[in-house]
């Protein structure tokens, strides 16, 4: 498999959809991955996406509302 430095994850999507739109999905992609603070026991923990905007902290169980592709608190 070839390298995906500059695209990282959307390495998979290959040469279809063009780079501009690429960039934006890598730039979601990396929000949605990474840690949050939770809002309610104050942990630093990859929420789970249950749905569109609702999140759940997997160590407390706590499950809000909140943006469609990244969680935040």
């Amino acid at each position: 498999m070839g390298k995906t430095k500059v695209v990282g994850e959307t390495g998979s999507y290959g040469a279809r959809y063009g780079m501009t739109v690429r960039r934006r999905a890598l730039k979601i992609l990396r929000k949605r991955h990474e840690k949050v603070a939770c809002p309610r026991c104050g942990k630093l923990v990859l929420m789970k996406r249950l749905s569109v905007g609702v999140w759940m902290c997997p160590s407390c169980a706590y499950t809000y509302a909140g943006p469609a592709h990244a969680a935040k608190a």
